[in-house]
């Protein structure tokens, strides 16, 4: 999905997308999304607050064949989107980053390698990680026509912030970083 970037003025690339309270849609209702690309051409992210129900990382690790895990078999599984579900991204902090892992800020990296995998999987991978399947994607101007509906703000995303919220608690974690109440936003842009 990621193609040739070409920037945007406004491009939150690296940056967290903040599902607003009134949006219904299931597959991104209380979603919280790193923007991974975000250019003229598209825009693509992986939903990091979503965990799969019984999917961990020995049931993905036996689908795939790939090594037994000695540490943290039991790490959850992520459902990065909607879009291509059976197709693996790992978002990880920087302190191991593979040749053709996509640099996401100074601390954070994405790698759709299954090596990435096999390392987590032995307990050589990097410290922190978030292993998904599917992602989120926008055409051109999709994303921006959505954030202009405000059903969408987005924030600065930290390696800490993210590695260390809970999934659960997350979106709500969101709003109180960003001075937000939930439950008292209005619907409607540019309302009180």
């Amino acid at each position: 999905m990621i193609t040739k970037n070409v920037e945007i003025l406004n491009s939150i690339r690296g940056q967290l997308l903040v599902a607003m309270p009134h949006i219904d849609d299931d597959r991104f209702k209380q979603s919280v999304i790193l923007m991974c690309q975000h250019d003229n051409e598209a825009a693509m992210g992986l939903v990091i607050n979503k965990v799969l129900p019984h999917l961990d990382l020995n049931a993905l690790r036996s689908k795939l064949k790939l090594k037994q895990a000695f540490f943290d078999g039991d790490l959850p599984i992520y459902a990065g989107g909607p879009v291509e579900s059976g197709r693996g991204f790992v978002l990880h902090s920087a302190d191991q980053m593979l040749p053709d892992s996509l640099p996401l800020g100074d601390d954070m990296g994405m790698s759709v390698q299954v090596s990435m995998i096999n390392e987590i999987a032995a307990g050589t991978g990097p410290c922190h990680h978030r292993i998904m399947l599917g992602y989120a994607g926008w055409d051109k101007g999709q994303l921006e026509a959505e954030l202009r509906e405000g059903l969408w703000f987005h924030m600065s995303a930290t390696q800490e912030f993210i590695f260390t919220t809970p999934a659960e608690g997350l979106w709500e974690r969101c709003f109180v970083q960003s001075g937000f109440n939930a439950a008292t936003l209005s619907p409607y842009p540019g309302s009180a």
